[in-house]
């Protein structure tokens, strides 16, 4: 069965579970804005069925609320193909979804309701909301590797854009890790590649942190290496991931010894 045979519906779903990888019936029913979970669950039935997509599903006494979580299943790769820009990768890694570890699911579904949160904010503010994760940016090999979580841009009514990094970090991630990572920006944004491949400013970098003992401890780094470094020619903003969904943003400046 190829995707002509999809209802519009389903190809959605495939396609946004190659964007994000990993999603919740509840995920899949916002982001399609279908009125009804049953007719989410429909669709999410037949492309299971028909070994499109596959699910994690535990049932555990007090937890038989939490929904299941979708991904790509090996049926999926012919439609996957006739994407544009589609990578090889993107399509070997088909292949392994379904023994992903649970931060990285975790992972992948917080993005989704990073997603969803702004997506509804754009819409409140009547801004126009483009966002790509990191499948959708690796095609593009100007950007920073290892690609952010996502690229967004957010156009005002006024025809105003503001363009934003997305760094999700995860709450195992070594304090060495995290600096490593602060320098790959840095590096970045000497390379002048983003600037040179778009025409834009360098975008702005949002950092999410899993908890405020993490956000705190890169503040202060970031605050300590900001006039020392490239990182001074972006704005940085900082939050956690609790902060994050509700537009809680706290702005890095440097620190004044």
């Amino acid at each position: 069965m190829d995707s002509q045979n999809l209802a519009p519906a389903q190809l959605a779903i495939i396609q946004n579970l190659n964007r994000f990888r990993f999603l919740t019936s509840l995920h899949i029913q916002s982001i399609l804005k279908q009125k009804t979970i049953r007719l989410t669950n429909y669709h999410l039935q037949f492309l299971t069925k028909n070994n499109y997509i596959a699910k994690h599903y535990t049932r555990t006494l007090g937890l038989g609320n939490i929904p299941a979580v979708y991904y790509l299943a090996t049926g999926s790769i012919p439609v996957i193909k006739n994407f544009p820009d589609v990578t090889t990768r993107s399509i070997k890694r088909i292949y392994r979804e379904r023994i992903r570890s649970q931060q990285f699911i975790a992972h992948a579904l917080y993005l989704a309701d990073y997603f969803l949160f702004l997506r509804s904010d754009s819409e409140k503010t009547n801004q126009t909301l483009y966002f790509f994760t990191k499948v959708d940016l690796e095609a593009h090999s100007y950007f920073l590797h290892p690609l952010p979580d996502a690229y967004f841009a957010r156009v005002t009514t006024t025809g105003e854009t503001k363009r934003y990094m997305l760094e999700v970090i995860d709450d195992t991630s070594p304090r060495f890790a995290i600096r490593r990572r602060v320098e790959q920006y840095n590096d970045y944004i000497e390379s002048g590649k983003f600037e040179e491949a778009t025409g834009h400013p360098f975008p702005t970098i949002l950092f999410v942190c899993p908890a405020i003992a993490s956000l705190i401890y890169l503040k202060k780094h970031l605050g300590r290496v900001h006039d020392e470094t490239s990182l001074d020619q972006t704005s940085i903003y900082l939050a956690t991931r609790e902060q994050a969904l509700s537009g809680n943003w706290e702005k890095v400046e440097p620190n004044e010894d």
